[in-house]
């Protein structure tokens, strides 16, 4: 193995027993921190780009340095897709590939925009997402650190309304067990029919430098698949 990434240390040895009563909780009520202005301002920048397309857009949150964003443009080439991460540093390099040969797609678009908030936008706005990537969020691992982990935060409801079609990817099993769990029982309080699916997966090639660094240091990788039946 060339990578040298860590795997993922914690003190938490399964699904953390408060989460449920977070999730149930988060369902009965609505996020409302005030939203950024710069996030509305990049969301209105987004609104423009995706107004030239005639198909549903496709969300990388968390896009990173977008080298992901830039495998999803070519999964779905017809679709206008969106990287978003909060880092002006990372949103860069991102930008900077063009300058260094690397061609990004026409239907690629970077916004430099808090995540929770260009969530609770995009929900308002009622667009029409045809799915979304949310691929090696940050684990917070700690057992401390629960309310961090997007599952077991107040936005949950917001996110897993963007789209019916969302996947996570993460280099640690507790937090895929935990998403899972959040989707089932949220399933269950709502009455939704959705096929969710986890699993232990190798992908034919890397979509992120992060995806890269994890198999090249040996890291199981963990894939769940949230495929909502709208009507139900």
């Amino acid at each position: 193995m060339t990578g040298n990434t860590k795997e993922v240390k914690s003190n938490q040895t399964e699904i953390h027993r408060d989460l449920k009563e977070l999730v149930l909780r988060y369902l009965q009520n609505e996020y409302r921190r005030p939203i950024a202005e710069h996030t509305i301002d990049a969301f209105h920048k987004a609104a423009l780009f995706i107004s030239a397309f005639k198909t549903p857009v496709v969300l990388d949150s968390g896009c990173g340095t977008g080298l992901s964003t830039i495998a999803l443009a070519k999964q779905f080439p017809e679709n206008p897709v969106l990287g978003i991460d909060k880092s002006e540093i990372r949103l860069a390099k991102a930008h900077n590939r063009s300058e260094n040969g690397i061609s990004i797609p026409d239907n690629v678009f970077y916004v430099r925009a808090e995540l929770l908030d260009f969530w609770r936008l995009v929900l308002n706005a009622k667009w029409n997402v045809q799915f979304h990537a949310l691929f090696y969020p940050n684990p917070w691992p700690k057992q401390s650190e629960l309310r961090y982990r997007f599952h077991a935060h107040p936005i949950f409801p917001t996110l897993i309304q963007i789209s019916p079609h969302t996947e996570l990817r993460t280099n640690w099993k507790i937090y895929a067990d935990e998403f899972r769990f959040a989707l089932e029982t949220t399933c269950k309080q709502k009455k939704w029919q959705a096929h969710i699916h986890e699993e232990n997966f190798l992908p034919n090639a890397p979509i992120s430098a992060f995806e890269k660094k994890f198999i090249e240091s040996g890291h199981t990788l963990w894939r769940v698949t949230f495929d909502r039946i709208i009507g139900h």
